[in-house]
């Protein structure tokens, strides 16, 4: 039985207006990709015990194995082995479909391509924005996609290893004074964001405190599984109200509403 919704007015309006940008982290591709970053670090290691069987990844994080291949390999070969343990022509899920209806500017920290698979299934035209040279391609009129972490297809845009965080706001300041004018003059709505990412939260921090608070409302779109108490109120720190749904039953929704507003519904 599919579940009721409820989706705050002012959301509907900010999408029928063009007024309101998607911020997508992880979670929307998990369950499609059947990849997290556990299971990314896990690929890594591996190819790393190839060579040195003794090689314990138990403790460390994904950038620090990313780290750790890249020291005994190269960059080059790290973002490869990414690339190739991503699928490349995994079909978009509801969700995706319904993002790319309702968002004209979708944030992502993901490096799949399936909201570009989305795009084509809906023939929506589009930029994407990988790298800081493609800042000026950013368009108010069109359908733009920012994937600040890269894009599997690119894998030299992959962000990943410790060097490529820490200097990623002087390598990315031009997308990110983009983002940060979107998401300081738009509603904005998390989905699939993950507050323990260390590096989101650091991303949203920089990003809050160039371009100021959230100038309209702020939602997170959080499961069961991840919208406790606890974590619903860290985030109503962070001036962002929870609605506690699934992505796939949520944009799906947001798009009817949103459609049924412009006709007058």
């Amino acid at each position: 039985m599919k579940p009721h919704i409820s989706i705050p007015g002012v959301l509907v309006e900010a999408v029928v207006a063009r007024q309101a940008v998607l911020f997508a982290g992880a979670g929307i591709s998990r369950s499609i990709l059947g990849l997290d970053g556990s299971s990314l670090k896990n690929k890594i290691a591996e190819s790393i015990q190839e060579d040195f069987e003794d090689y314990d990844a138990t403790g460390r994080t994904l950038e620090q194995v990313a780290d750790d291949y890249a020291a005994l390999n190269d960059k080059r070969a790290l973002v490869n082995r990414f690339a190739t343990a991503i699928r490349q022509d995994a079909a978009p899920a509801s969700s995706h479909l319904a993002a790319v209806n309702c968002f004209r500017f979708i944030v992502t920290t993901n490096w799949d391509l399936l909201f570009e698979r989305a795009y084509q299934a809906e023939r929506i035209h589009h930029q994407v924005l990988v790298q800081d040279a493609d800042a000026p391609n950013f368009n108010f009129d069109d359908h733009n996609l920012i994937k600040l972490h890269g894009s599997v297809d690119r894998p030299l845009t992959i962000i990943s290893t410790a060097d490529d965080y820490e200097n990623f706001p002087d390598t990315h300041a031009n997308l990110l004074s983009q983002v940060a004018t979107l998401l300081s003059t738009h509603t904005v709505l998390f989905v699939g964001y993950g507050l323990a990412d260390e590096h989101i939260r650091r991303l949203l921090a920089g990003i809050r405190r160039k371009g100021g608070a959230w100038a309209g409302r702020a939602f997170a779109v959080m499961g069961a599984r991840f919208s406790d108490e606890v974590r619903r109120r860290v985030l109503e720190t962070r001036r962002i109200e929870t609605l506690p749904y699934d992505a796939e039953d949520f944009l799906p929704e947001l798009l009817l509403r949103a459609r049924s507003r412009r006709l007058g519904g």
